[in-house]
């Protein structure tokens, strides 16, 4: 196909609309959905394939959202005056299937064990192949929590051993907080000096996951971490190694002769009067790993409004949207059903990036109080990438930032009447959120599938992991919206078929709005926002709760790190 042509066309369309004749507080009066197609149809286009991290479309497409950046009136806060802020990252993908295997001894041994029908082993560590040999300890979920009193590692030496562990954190913790826990659970396991990790997954979970999928993201899918200024490998330690996730059936094969089977193991862990007792199991295991890596780096786009406050300006409110998606998926030929193979990404999150470039046209025509960043992200679909890296590495001071205010596929595929706002209650950011969404004659649905977790699973979450107040805003159940995102998840989620005409553009303004108002309203709030007092989150990572002093007075603990997005498994 004609590429850089279509590119320079689309960029000359841009610069038409920077330049509009129509008065300029006409422009700014309202949402655009005209404005708001034109980006998605853009962005989501075959010229740009998919977008995938480290490839031509997607450095196109950064190079695109600075241009509109610039359009509607942003300043350049990335590194060094630019737009950008680059991003090291290292690439990995599975390596040769043969050599990615496990072999069990011992008295308790199962007698079949066979690579990817009962487990898929890979890499867990920055080592391209390697061998791990030891003994294996099972540790319940390696569920580690003083409030109740809970220590799954309690009187075992993890040194030098592989970790079995049960997928998941207690049922008797709230989902956002079993989310925590369960990304938690792997940290916890490394800290203690495994080398690797076998995670046990239960009959319960084959109800909301194929194996087929499962083995397919894990043997198919590049992932990636970024790498910090050592050039090592974030979220990597030296002993951790390798990881293997176990089908259930194969799962109750390991347990058979243990102390406990699968399903009691569950059960007891998800009785919060359980005090688990980890043992070793009397087997061991020799894992086996083969993995490409790859250095290679990508970058967000950032621009900024400037505050108009002088007290203020020095703080920030932060609006994120992913700009990457999947590419082209690989195969010889046509994809599987002899069609598409381009990944486009309309609503993930082609729609994201457009409805936040048209929050930003409105707000650098009216700048509010606070100042304004805004940051098309990438590697969100490999775990949260990019914003973990500016989370990490902000280009503005660390305890600047206020508030993140994240825009992430939200089903603007219908008349929606009501959103879920992950993580607003938790900090002062709800009553501007409350108002907002009041005003555009929506209500604030609960969380709908709670067990999913979402408040951890896009890219807010990296900041929330630094201390910093998060709101996510998505459509809601009513009006058969929880059907439609069902339905969407079951046959568009991360395929070719996620395209541009399942978007209704006017939905789309509507929803940017509701956006505009929840990003002015906390850019003109009297007060920074904080945490609300002995909030979760707040308390794991440090954040200011209400009643604690400013930053001036008392600095955050910078402590992000990654989250996940939404595999299938």
């Amino acid at each position: 196909m004609r590429f850089f042509p279509i590119v320079a066309a689309s960029l000359a369309l841009t610069s038409c609309v920077a330049t509009t004749d129509a008065p300029r507080e006409a422009v700014v009066s309202a949402p655009n959905a005209g404005y708001i197609e034109g980006d998605v149809r853009y962005l989501a286009s075959d010229a740009l394939e998919g977008r995938e991290t480290g490839t031509r479309g997607f450095e196109t497409a950064s190079d695109y959202v600075a241009s509109r950046f610039a359009a509607v009136g942003l300043m350049p806060a990335g590194q060094d005056g630019t737009w950008f802020q680059r991003v090291p990252l290292r690439m990995k993908s599975y390596g040769d299937k043969s050599k990615n295997k496990i072999e069990l001894s011992g008295p308790n041994a199962p007698t079949a064990f066979t690579a990817f029908d009962d487990y898929i082993v890979t890499s867990a560590g920055d080592e391209k192949a390697g061998v791990v040999d030891a003994p294996l300890v099972f540790v319940g979920q390696g569920f580690v929590d003083p409030r109740t009193g809970r220590d799954d590692f309690a009187g075992v030496d993890l040194n030098g051993k592989i970790a079995v562990a049960l997928r998941g954190a207690p049922k008797f913790l709230g989902p956002e907080e079993r989310a925590y826990f369960n990304d938690r659970r792997t940290k916890a396991i490394a800290e203690r000096g495994a080398v690797g990790l076998l995670s046990l997954n239960s009959r319960e979970w084959l109800k909301d996951s194929d194996w087929s999928d499962t083995v397919k993201y894990y043997t198919s899918s590049r992932g990636a971490t970024w790498r910090g200024p050592d050039g090592k490998a974030h979220g990597t330690t030296a002993a951790y190694q390798a990881y293997a996730t176990v089908h259930p059936a194969a799962g109750e094969r390991l347990m058979a002769k243990q102390p406990v089977d699968l399903s009691k193991a569950y059960e007891m862990t998800d009785d919060p009067k359980t005090r688990f007792k980890a043992f070793d199991m009397g087997i061991t295991a020799r894992m086996t790993f083969d993995q490409n890596f790859e250095n290679q780096a990508s970058r967000n786009v950032i621009g900024m409004i400037e505050g108009t406050d002088p007290e203020l300006k020095g703080e920030y409110v932060v609006l994120t949207a992913h700009l990457d998606h999947l590419g082209i998926t690989k195969g010889e030929g046509e994809g599987e059903g002899g069609g598409d193979r381009i990944n486009n990404g309309a609503l993930d999150n082609a729609s994201g990036v457009a409805m936040m470039l048209d929050v930003a046209r409105r707000l650098a025509a009216n700048p509010p109080r606070r100042s304004v960043l805004f940051i098309a992200l990438t590697a969100e679909e490999m775990g949260l990438v990019g914003s973990s890296y500016n989370a990490h590495f902000p280009t503005v001071p660390a305890d600047s930032i206020a508030a993140v205010v994240n825009i992430d596929m939200p089903m603007v595929t219908y008349p929606f009447t009501d959103v879920v706002a992950y993580g607003a209650e938790r900090s002062t950011l709800f009553p501007v959120v409350d108002q907002a969404t009041r005003r555009a004659g929506v209500t604030v649905a609960a969380d709908p599938h709670p067990d999913e977790g979402l408040f951890t699973r896009s890219d807010h979450y990296s900041y929330v992991e630094a201390g910093i107040p998060a709101v996510y805003l998505d459509t809601g159940p009513g009006n058969g919206g929880d059907k439609i995102l069902t339905d969407f998840l079951k046959d568009g989620y991360h395929e070719p078929s996620d395209e541009i005409d399942r978007i209704d553009f006017a939905q789309a303004a509507r929803f940017a709005e509701i956006n505009y108002e929840i990003a002015l309203g906390i850019a003109n709030m009297d007060q920074r926002p904080v945490w609300k007092k002995d909030d979760f989150f707040a308390t794991v990572f440090d954040g200011r709760m209400e009643g604690q002093p400013s930053p001036s007075e008392q600095s955050l603990v910078h402590r992000g790190g990654t989250g996940s997005s939404r595999p299938p498994a």
